[in-house]
């Protein structure tokens, strides 16, 4: 807790005009109710001169709960280290004040430090109240998660007497929760084996083991016991052999639109739009080799196409972490596989022929619409990820660009694309659990 600043605000000089005009009035008109208050602007320089020193007490606490699908049903120890999440999450923060002192405190103001780099989103950090002794107040407001370590500072308090001349003003320590830790999830993943990287879930066309008939052939030398059609052979005596359709696991590439014009937000406290993308993408490619596909990721630049290619070893997953690092750094590219030209058009050349696409980008211009329009064009089952950086504007430039955004996510969705308007006010949990849901086949 800092020194307290003690501010007396009285003038003499006035006071003692006041008191001479108003007995000079009192005097002249014979009113001694005039007289008698001639003497109150000096009580007033008084009490502000030889005011009460005693110091205000108040204790403050603060609680974060961070609202995101990786720590829902997790409560952290308060005050014990830094509180981990996922950028483009929020968190409620609730600072409860509270009068120490055995006085009534007339005139509290509180402001909480919140990290610059946090924007409140709702509520306020700022307070001003009456308590009585014992008594506690509130403060409660939502801020935006950033990429990187972020600690509150101390709460800075004001008081001011009765009478209004006398205010105090000091910070003071906050107890509880003090910092907040915000990175992608796909960073904590722990190194898998990656030693299946065809084998999963989702059926094809091949014939081969699994659980779905796919057709009967004529027994070869060598086949299992188990695939002989038994009853035919009781029927016919011909040997045959049963096929099941195989299972493959479909592999995933997760497209990031990092062009400088992604980089542009609605307003400067907002994260742009590539930010948010990255997270998405980063926490889809999680989620996703999780469940036993196979995914990459595309970084898509101006004249230029940066790609780690599916897979789920540590390897994967350590170029997926830098590539997803570098798109978050304006001018920047990773020195993961890169092609020069035109992105979109290396894009198409060098997907698998069986992948699903998942696009992230915000669809200010007519870049990513060509793109999906393309892709489904060849086969390609694509969903799309647009975070929303038009959201409540106030100019008229911004308010048409989302007025054509609007118009290219409908063109995008008649494609027969999935597509996910991703608004500011919807978590990034909540997000992944609508568009990755089931990997269909395409």
């Amino acid at each position: 807790m800092t020194d307290r600043t003690v501010d007396r605000f009285a003038d003499g000089d006035w006071a003692v005009a006041a008191t001479v005009a108003l007995a000079g009035l009192g005097i002249t008109v014979g009113s001694q109710l005039l007289v008698a208050a001639a003497t109150l602007p000096l009580w007033y320089v008084a009490a502000a001169v030889l005011g009460s020193d005693r110091s205000t007490m108040v204790r403050v606490r603060r609680r974060v709960t961070v609202h995101d699908a990786s720590s829902e049903g997790v409560d952290a120890d308060e005050g014990e280290g830094p509180i981990p999440a996922s950028p483009g999450a929020t968190a409620t923060v609730r600072t409860t004040v509270r009068n120490a002192g055995s006085e009534t405190v007339v005139d509290l103001r509180v402001v909480d430090g919140v990290p610059d780099a946090l924007p409140v989103v709702s509520g306020s950090p700022r307070a001003c109240e009456t308590l009585e002794p014992l008594e506690t107040a509130t403060l409660e407001y939502e801020v935006e998660l950033r990429r990187g370590e972020h600690a509150f500072d101390d709460a800075t308090v004001r008081t001011r007497d009765l009478t209004g001349t006398v205010a105090e003003t000091w910070t003071a320590g906050v107890e509880g929760d003090d910092a907040l830790h915000c990175s992608p999830t796909v960073e904590t993943v722990p190194p898998g084996d990656g030693t299946n990287e065809y084998a999963g879930e989702v059926p094809t066309d091949e014939g081969g083991s699994g659980l779905e008939f796919h057709a009967v052939r004529e027994y070869e030398p060598g086949d299992p016991v188990r695939a002989i059609d038994w009853r035919r052979y009781a029927g016919t005596r011909e040997l045959a052999t049963v096929e099941y359709r195989a299972e493959r696991s479909t592999r995933i590439v997760c497209v990031v639109d990092a062009r400088p014009n992604q980089f542009r937000a609605a307003t400067t406290e907002r994260v742009p739009a590539v930010e948010r993308s990255a997270d998405a993408a980063g926490r889809a490619f999680e989620a996703l080799v999780a469940a036993g596909h196979p995914t990459g990721i595309v970084g898509i630049y101006e004249q230029r196409l940066t790609s780690v290619p599916p897979g789920t070893g540590p390897a994967t997953r350590q170029e997926a972490t830098a590539l997803l690092d570098a798109m978050r750094v304006p001018g920047y590219v990773a020195a993961a596989r890169s092609q020069t030209g035109d992105p979109s058009a290396a894009l198409l050349r060098s997907l698998p022929g069986d992948a699903q696409v998942y696009l992230f980008s915000s669809f200010v211009d007519d870049d990513p619409l060509e793109l999906v329009e393309a892709l489904r064009a060849r086969g390609y089952d694509v969903r799309v990820v647009s975070p929303d950086v038009t959201a409540d504007a106030a100019d008229t430039a911004t308010r048409l660009t989302a007025l054509e955004r609007g118009t290219r996510l409908a063109r995008a969705r008649a494609t027969g694309a999935r597509v996910l308007d991703w608004d500011r006010e919807r978590s990034l949990g909540v997000v992944l659990r609508t568009v990755v849901g089931e990997v269909t086949t395409g």
